[in-house]
């Protein structure tokens, strides 16, 4: 049946039929803190229900502690869970013990006993009744349900892994070209003592951290808690423990004595079969592959230095996006920290602050196109030839764009989010093909005068940034107050998006629109970036994107 108590579930042993096969109680499934339970016992009790078609079992964990206030009528022992489903009955039994003692189940997930076996219907024999030998199973306590840690402990031979840990992206001592070893790894496994001799005991084997940022491995014994074995790495931490293992060990061997009984002492660095990262469990292979399934494993994968270790997976690759994610936060990281007050204080730092912005940092109108380029509806169409040859403008092509992009919520085609070039950028959620309208550049409509004083006043009043945008030779949008998410898009030499401005039909008639358009096909998670092309001011201005072809300057 369901364990009773911690200290009985720590090394059940399943039933056997004659032909080695797993009998009547099912296999063990983990259970949360160590436990460990029956899968027939689990799926006959009566709290216990199986969700859906992917084998989570929940409500165990309420079976369980019910059973430790009933006895199994046939063994006499605690944790029977399988009641009889005839009213007034009192029996409860274990699985094994229900089907010794003549009690029937149904196919209703029912059990009867004996006395009252005449009341089930629809009567499952025995192989149908442990029928879960051919599905999947996973027990799901409350705690996981609720968002909590979704990881069942499971055993490897005589090594419990009681928690995985988490794998720090901003340190690279937590792994080696070969093994992981996250912090709060936490595992049991039962070996020689090094306090009584020829004995095993229990060692708790845990990843903790220094001070100073770097991984410590610990070995506590059972026996022995006062005593911690640590080591700076883990063949370190392995080593020291063998030392006193075989010093608690050496008068029970012959120590080269030709005539003793005693065995002879073995030579060599695998004294028992094992190595550091076999005894902590990072080498073996079914810890190794749980350990690559961790969150943030891409980060293995990414080097914060040159010199740092990458290391190799062997079961599964991180995704190619949760890397270029992961390179993204920590250029925006290091350009945060390049860009902070050393003194704590902007006055202090004098012109050093100016020189580590880049220039003045002052971003001003960026002239896409002059108004006197483009006059009337061929600002907004596409030039074609008609049967006769001559050359005629496409109005219908950039309207059906703008129709399209206005038909799709913003919020579901873009976000803003941290980038690698400056502050926040903006990225599309969706792929875009070339020439595709992706955003409209909007704000408060102002005059070149109203313009002018407004970049005076946002200047002197300390605004980095200001996003003006020139619609024509009168008119200039300024989003700076006002806008919307296209004045998040950042400058590049090598752009993938460009703006045009266009004219097309609304409620209001006809009216120009500053568009952004791809200038190639753009995947889904992309950071959109167009052409500046700011005029050339009394001062430069530093350009960060890290395009191949990067001027270092945006002007």
């Amino acid at each position: 049946g369901i364990p009773s108590s911690p200290v009985n579930s720590l090394r059940p042993k399943p039933t056997y039929t004659s032909d080695g096969e797993i009998g009547k109680a099912g296999r063990l499934l983990p259970m949360p803190f160590g436990n460990w339970v029956h899968a027939s016992c689990a799926l006959w009790s009566s709290e216990v229900w199986e969700e859906g078609s992917g084998g989570q079992i929940r409500s165990v964990d309420k079976a369980r502690q019910r059973g430790t206030k009933l006895k199994c009528f046939g063994c006499g022992r605690p944790g029977a869970t399988l009641g009889c489903h005839k009213a007034n009955c009192p029996s409860n039994f274990h699985f094994p013990c229900a089907y010794a003692c003549g009690s029937v189940f149904t196919q209703n997930r029912e059990m009867y006993c004996r006395n009252h076996r005449n009341f089930a219907t629809d009567v499952l024999p025995l192989d149908r009744a442990s029928f879960e030998h051919q599905k999947t199973l996973r027990i799901v306590d409350k705690a996981s349900s609720e968002g909590g840690d979704n990881f069942p402990c499971f055993r490897v031979g005589a090594l419990v892994v009681q928690s995985l840990g988490n794998i720090c992206t901003e340190s690279d001592g937590f792994h080696s070209k070969h093994y992981i070893t996250p912090l709060g790894y936490t595992a049991t496994r039962i070996f020689w003592s090094f306090v009584k001799a020829r004995t095993r005991t229990l060692y708790i084997l845990k990843v903790n951290e220094t001070k100073q940022s770097e991984p410590l491995f610990t070995v506590r014994a059972i026996d022995n808690p006062t005593v911690v074995i640590q080591g700076k790495n883990v063949v370190e931490a392995y080593n020291n423990l063998m030392k006193q293992v075989m010093n608690a060990n050496k008068h029970c061997f012959s120590n080269r004595d030709l005539f003793s009984r005693l065995p002879m002492k073995r030579k060599g660095s695998a004294l028992y079969g094992l190595n550091g990262p076999q005894f902590f469990g990072f080498g073996l292979h079914h810890v190794r592959k749980a350990l690559e399934l961790l969150p943030g494993s891409e980060a293995l994968a990414v080097p914060l230095t040159r010199k740092s270790s990458v290391y190799r997976f062997c079961y599964n690759n991180p995704n190619i996006c949760d890397m270029t994610e992961l390179q993204r936060r920590r250029a925006v990281s290091a350009a945060e920290k390049a860009l902070e007050n050393s003194s704590g204080s902007a006055r202090t730092e004098g012109m050093s602050a100016v020189d580590k912005s880049g220039g003045s940092g002052r971003i001003t109108r960026a002239l896409v196109r002059s108004a006197d380029e483009d006059v009337g509806f061929e600002s907004g169409s596409v030039r074609t030839k008609n049967k006769n040859g001559e050359l005629t403008f496409d109005k219908e092509s950039n309207q059906a764009k703008y129709a399209e992009m206005k038909s799709v919520p913003l919020e579901n085609r873009l976000a803003a989010k941290r980038s690698h070039i400056h502050g926040w950028g903006l990225f599309t959620k969706v792929d875009l093909a070339r020439h595709a309208m992706i955003i409209e550049y909007m704000g408060e409509v102002v005059s070149q005068s109203i313009a002018d004083k407004r970049e005076r006043a946002y200047e002197m009043s300390g605004i980095g940034s200001c996003y003006m945008f020139r619609l024509d030779s009168q008119r200039i949008v300024d989003a700076t107050m006002i806008g919307c998410m296209a004045r998040f898009m950042n400058h590049c030499c090598s752009p993938n998006a460009y703006a045009k401005i266009i004219t097309v039909e609304t409620d209001k008639g006809l009216e120009k629109k500053i568009g952004i358009f791809a200038n190639r096909d753009i995947g889904g998670g992309e950071e959109i970036t167009y052409d500046y092309k700011f005029a050339v001011e009394d001062g430069s201005l530093r350009c960060t994107c890290g395009a191949p072809t990067c001027t270092g300057r945006m002007n």
